[in-house]
């Protein structure tokens, strides 16, 4: 098996398995032809959202993870960054915490961080505090 399909599968059942856990309520498309993953119906809203697989960014000590999908077609790949018109928010995992991130723009990637640096980490731009997106943070607001 692809290891990237795999460890995507598995995010992707973390997430849904907290959300059930914790009383949302979530749908998914029958087919994979949506560009988000599931349905979260929450306050007698829908919000798409789309889940991703973060890493661990050793050189400045960050959780990152990629704001758009690559598919395979006739002469290659093709890549496409998420936009607010298709998604509502990202949502990932780390170290099982869970993180909701609003889909505000399109990027390449988004950088989360989890403690102050190091004096050894690479100074990065755009990058933003973890706790603020804390899925229970973030679903407040909603």
């Amino acid at each position: 098996m692809n290891e990237n399909l795999k460890k995507g599968a598995i995010t992707e059942l973390k997430c849904q398995m907290f959300l059930i856990e914790n009383d949302f309520i979530i749908s998914k498309p029958v087919l994979d032809n949506a560009r988000y993953d599931l349905i979260l119906d929450y306050n007698n809203k829908i919000y798409r959202i789309q889940i991703k697989t973060s890493r661990w960014n050793v050189e400045n000590e960050t959780i990152v993870f990629n704001c758009k999908s690559t598919h395979s077609v006739s002469n290659g790949n093709k890549t496409m960054k998420y936009t607010p018109d298709q998604i509502d928010f990202y949502m990932t995992e780390w170290d099982n915490k869970f993180y909701l991130i609003p889909c505000e723009k399109e990027r390449a990637q988004f950088t989360l961080r989890i403690a102050d640096p190091n004096k050894n980490a690479k100074f990065v731009k755009d990058v933003h505090w973890a706790k603020d997106y804390l899925i229970e943070e973030v679903i407040k607001a909603l």
